[in-house]
């Protein structure tokens, strides 16, 4: 098929879904109010509570759910199921289920004082739920924060071209920080500013890589980045939200921007088949469950809800952005997974590359040097032949990466910020020496910092896939719950609930007790088959809960009350 006519079909989906759809979750579930005051105005504490400009917070959000994860995702799902079940799950996935997840996640926190989800969850079914909750968030969070940092210090040693764009962007989103609120400078020559500094930053670190000395082992090297990033995920969570993270997320969605105009530039100028095959079996892995497990992020993730409810929501401005914000926002990621997918399966050639080839070509020896290398290459092949002014395949691949590289560094200190926030909110609330911002930084930091040192992370990684998408069950559990106590309709929450609770149960349960699995291998895992089995009771526990909620509501709607007589006794 070819990849423009693809591209459009999925962008027009997308459009006439938020139009319509989004509009319908808009009235008729949330009944959205301009007119009330937002946390981020009633609170506006300077630091986590901070009303943001729709554009800025536009980035933020988009920056943040994004990540690694439409990278990661998209490039495993056409590498295990073909190009063709990859792109089905993500149009339907992100308008149907992602969408309403992350709109949802987000209006929830808002009418609940922007706390986090598990707070909402604690409103709405009950404290038991509010602590497993938690504690289900707060670990998928080391995950990602060790993950991210493996990928981001893999992609720093392996492309070194990468180091000025990726620390400089940061330097630039602080000033640019300054130049809008501290001296109310016009926000857009600052951001035209931003955005050719951003590119000057790509170019000059295309001349001047900075490479770690080649004496150095891998294991050295990889400790050094790690080391950096970590600290960067120290001081940067710490740091008031309009300092760094609004202005470098922002400048983060722009690069995106210009990316996906190159991109799909590139597919209207230049034919792209796919090499990918469109369908493929997986003998170690069925299409279902696992399809919608491996391929989270750019369909949906149960991540997303603990951005929204955890940043997002205490800089929501005004509610009638919410939609833009959080449902745009997935739909917007949805097209960046679909890119992905035909960046690696058509700019890719299939297979290893032969005797004598050029191996970074070659979809397996791209992938060997990690997703943001694989994603780069394909990228840089399609653009790169579109004959763009400057825009050499090598040049454009490095804009690939960087574009990559710069929501890696989001998701890293937006990821730690939220476990700041969880620890605190969740689990010591009233402990003055554990709700301190630094040590309930260090709190995540400290575990994520000895996984990725350790590579034990490379164990437990493995249910981060299952454990993600039930987040996103529960999270549409408990809205859907939320929707019927106050007599909303639910089953735009509760049918998605309902298919990603059935789908993650029954992916944790094949993985658990397949020929081979966690409990069935002769060597098999008991920690891993211990943990997904854990994770099955906490998805019942929480069905349990939800379904008691909404039984008690119903009855308390159907008791008919009986007014006071008003007849005179005599």
């Amino acid at each position: 098929m070819n990849t423009l006519t693809l591209f459009a079909l999925v962008a027009a989906w997308f459009c006439l879904g938020y139009i319509f759809y989004g509009r319908y979750l808009a009235r008729r579930l949330i009944g959205e109010n301009t007119k009330t005051p937002t946390p981020a105005r009633c609170i506006n504490d300077g630091v986590d509570y901070s009303p943001a400009k729709i554009s800025f917070l536009w980035g933020h959000h988009f920056s943040s759910i994004a990540g690694a994860g439409p990278i990661i995702g998209p490039i495993l799902a056409v590498s295990y199921f073909g190009w063709g079940p990859a792109v089905l799950w993500i149009a339907l996935g992100s308008l149907l289920i992602g969408a309403v997840h992350d709109y949802l996640a987000l209006m929830l926190s808002v009418r609940h004082g922007g706390k986090g989800m598990a707070e909402v969850a604690a409103v709405v079914m009950g404290q038991r739920t509010r602590l497993l909750f938690g504690i289900l968030l707060w670990v998928t969070l080391v995950f990602i924060v060790t993950v991210f940092a493996i990928g981001g210090a893999q992609a720093l040693i392996n492309d070194p071209r990468l180091c000025l764009p990726t620390f400089g962007v940061c330097l630039v989103a602080m000033a640019m920080s300054l130049a809008v609120y501290r001296f109310r400078l016009p926000a857009l020559p600052v951001i035209l500013v931003a955005v050719v500094l951003t590119f000057g930053l790509i170019a000059a670190g295309f001349h001047y890589p900075l490479a770690l000395p080649a004496a150095w082992s891998l294991q050295t090297k990889l400790g050094v980045m790690l080391t950096l990033l970590f600290g960067y995920c120290f001081l940067a969570s710490l740091l008031p939200v309009r300092v760094l993270l609004q202005p470098r997320d922002f400048l983060s969605s722009v690069l995106l921007g210009i990316g996906l105009v190159l991109g799909v530039g590139a597919l209207m100028m230049v034919p792209t088949p796919f090499n990918a095959p469109f369908y493929q079996a997986d003998a170690n892995r069925p299409l279902w469950p696992m399809l919608f497990i491996t391929l989270a992020c750019g369909a949906i993730s149960g991540y997303h809800c603990i951005v929204s409810s955890g940043t997002t929501a205490k800089q929501l401005a005004n509610e009638k952005h919410g939609r833009p914000v959080a449902f745009g926002g997935m739909l917007m990621e949805g097209l960046l997974a679909l890119l992905v997918v035909i960046m690696v399966g058509a700019g890719l050639k299939w297979g290893t590359a032969p005797a004598g080839g050029n191996p970074m070509a070659f979809f397996e020896n791209s992938l060997e040097k990690g997703w943001i290398i694989a994603f780069s290459n394909g990228y840089g092949r399609i653009v790169g032949q579109a004959g763009f002014p400057w825009l050499t395949q090598a040049f454009s691949a490095l804009i690939g990466a960087t574009m990559v590289k710069t929501f890696v560094m989001t998701s890293l200190d937006t990821s730690t910020r939220l476990g700041r926030l969880i620890f605190v909110e969740t689990f010591f609330p009233r402990v003055p020496l554990l709700n301190n911002r630094a040590v309930a930084t260090l709190a995540l930091l400290l575990p994520s910092y000895w996984l990725a040192m350790s590579n034990k992370w490379q164990t437990l990684w493995k249910m981060f896939g299952a454990s993600n998408q039930l987040i996103a069950a529960l999270t549409l559990m408990v809205a859907g719950t939320w929707l019927v106590t106050r007599g909303k309709p639910s089953l735009p929450a509760m049918l998605p609930a309902l298919f990603m609770a059935v789908t993650t149960l029954a992916a944790l349960l094949w993985q658990t007790f397949k020929p081979g699995g966690f409990l069935t291998s002769p060597d098999g895992n008991l920690l891993l088959g211990s943990v997904a089995l854990l994770l099955c009771a906490l998805a019942v526990s929480v069905a349990v809960d939800a379904a008691t909620t909404i039984l008690r509501s119903v009855r308390k709607v159907q008791t008919p009350t009986i007014a006071p007589s008003t007849k005179s006794t005599g």
